[in-house]
């Protein structure tokens, strides 16, 4: 396994008041006020084919079976007051 190019520093602060320090490549959910998903932020790794099911495979790279992101943090939506970083 191995973690490709540097993650960015996300900071998620929840509706306590509370923030989380996240270090991903991506985050989904941003796309506006109508995007119901969960905040879920990824990295890009490179894992071999067969180990890649112990891990929560978001999205796979078609020319390359080893690059893939992986979910390394998933909050709820409406746990979320506002996210900054990138």
């Amino acid at each position: 396994m191995q973690l490709i190019d540097p993650p960015a520093r996300w900071v998620v602060t929840l509706n306590d008041g509370s923030e989380v320090e996240v270090w991903s490549h991506s985050v989904e959910g941003l796309s506006g006020p109508e995007d119901d998903r969960d905040y879920v932020f990824g990295v890009l790794m490179d894992i071999e084919p067969e180990l890649q099911e112990e891990f929560e495979v978001t999205a796979r790279t078609p020319a390359n079976p080893r690059r893939v992101e992986v979910a390394v943090a998933r909050f709820p939506r409406v746990s979320v007051q506002v996210i900054f970083g990138g």
